[in-house]
């Protein structure tokens, strides 16, 4: 969600604070389950197929993964970074390193050197992977590590910082403070996977993966109850005079007002363009932060049942006090689910308060999927990824039965709180779009109802999916994390 404050007010820099220090601390190492993990979702990036996958033999010794593709074919080592590497890890010193492409991409857009944050750099930059005299190829750096801390946010369960919200802001990230931050780098490792199993395997062809794009809604506000003062700031704002007498006149008639027309307006666009969209709906309590509107109100329920008959994708967006508190966020679920009758939901939380925790809130609640990382205050992306990914639970070691749908733009973000002039901030977000399209990944946007009609906003919506190419497929969530890969 994005507080809607004046640009003025965006301007002024929300205060860090200390948080308090996770309760879990990161293992010393990991584990050879976790090395694992992150050469899996490597190779999903680099376009392997999972049953060749799992064909694989992998072996994790203490200084490296040496993965052996079959008996006739040279093997790939991925070297370990030491023990000393990894206490400075774990003791907040994040260095960047920087490798080279084994062959440098055509596009434009991937000529730069691969970003591997996490990694001590050597003097020189050297390509990522190089040939033994066997055939084989090595990996310098640990590229296993890079991939599983971006992917699990490793430096948020790390760092204290947050925001006055609570969040971890963009602004104390690694990737903006080394300006990487718009690029997708873990899937970028996946195209560099790529070219070394196209070197050992000369007739293997990695597996299509094309755009699909991913249209978003949380539905902070319906109108109901009405607020006088924001009908109000239908006239005095937004310069929308029928929108106020609208929503005046919703309160004695079956008529709906502004707020809920304005669901009914995304649909009516994402029909218009081809697209499917998702619209998250609340059940939280008013409070400073939430409206505090009734899922189950009549007005509501017709919307609801109408975005379901057109097949559009119904979804959760939990309470801002549900960060955190388990038992709150399970509380409001089983009203969403009621509200939206069905079981198997997904969505994100309200004013993207989320840490790595949450995803284990997330399924303990039996939700589908997540599509909560994304920064409030920059676009990009927060994973290093554009792909959907099952997440890394370093608490318990395994994989999370859990969808990750990274969140890449939200409409607020470059508006306000990064207060870009809209022509900059459509560059940006059309350098992100053919990145994403560049590594076969989804683009998430999340677009709330009433920006449709703030004065700052106008245009900007509509010039995104301009920016969309024609083909582009729309992205649907599995229906079980099981059938992810």
């Amino acid at each position: 969600m994005c507080p809607y404050l004046s640009r003025s007010k965006r301007r002024v820099k929300e205060p860090r604070k200390q948080r308090n220090m996770p309760q879990f601390q990161l293992p010393n190492g990991l584990s050879p389950e976790a090395r694992k993990y992150a050469l899996q979702e490597l190779a999903r990036r680099a376009g392997v197929a999972g049953e060749f996958f799992r064909a694989w033999n992998i072996e994790v010794q203490a200084e490296r993964t040496v993965v052996k593709l079959s008996d006739d074919i040279p093997q790939i080592i991925f070297q370990h970074a030491t023990e000393e590497d990894f206490a400075r890890l774990l003791a907040g010193h994040f260095p960047v390193a920087r490798a080279a492409w084994l062959a440098a991409p055509r596009e434009r857009l991937l000529r730069q050197d691969i970003v591997l944050p996490f990694v001590h750099p050597s003097e020189a930059t050297a390509p990522l992977f190089t040939r033994l005299e066997d055939g084989g190829l090595r990996c310098e750096h640990d590229l296993l590590l890079s991939t599983l801390f971006t992917l699990a946010r490793a430096e948020e369960l790390i760092s204290p910082v947050s925001d006055a919200h609570g969040r971890f802001p963009a602004a104390a990230s690694l990737a903006t403070q080394h300006g990487f931050l718009e690029r997708p780098i873990v899937d970028e490792y996946g195209l560099a996977f790529a070219q070394i199993l196209s070197v050992l395997l000369p007739s293997w062809q990695p597996a299509l993966m094309s755009l699909r794009i991913n249209l978003t809604h949380d539905i902070d506000t319906v109108g109901i109850p009405l607020q006088l003062r924001t009908a109000v700031a239908h006239t005095i704002k937004r310069r929308q005079p029928a929108a106020t007498l609208r929503d005046l006149i919703s309160c004695f008639t079956h008529e709906e007002g502004t707020e809920l027309r304005l669901v009914r307006a995304l649909a009516r666009i994402s029909n218009s363009r081809g697209l499917q969209s998702s619209f998250f709906w609340k059940a939280s309590p008013p409070g400073p932060h939430d409206s505090g509107y009734d899922p189950m109100h009549p007005k509501v329920q017709r919307v609801i049942d109408d975005l379901r008959s057109q097949g559009f994708v119904l979804g959760v967006h939990p309470g801002y006090d549900t960060f955190g508190d388990p038992a709150r966020l399970r509380q409001e679920v089983a009203v969403l689910r009621q509200a939206l009758g069905s079981d198997r939901l997904g969505g994100r939380q309200h004013y993207l308060r989320w840490s790595p925790r949450t995803w284990l809130d997330w399924e303990s609640c039996g939700l589908v999927y997540d599509s909560s990382l994304g920064f409030a205050d920059a676009i990009g992306f927060r994973a290093g990824t554009s792909h959907p990914f099952r997440p890394w639970s370093f608490q318990e070691n395994r994989e999370l039965d859990l969808i990750e749908v990274p969140l890449v733009v939200m409409d607020c973000t470059p508006v306000k709180y990064m207060g870009l002039a809209r022509r900059e901030g459509l560059e940006r977000i059309r350098a992100c779009l053919q990145r994403t399209e560049l590594v076969g990944g989804v683009f998430t946007l999340l677009w709330h109802n009433v920006p449709l009609i703030e004065p700052e906003y106008t245009g900007w919506y509509e010039a995104v999916l301009d920016m969309i190419p024609a083909g582009a497929k729309k992205f649907a969530v599995p229906d079980s994390p099981k059938i992810l890969w």
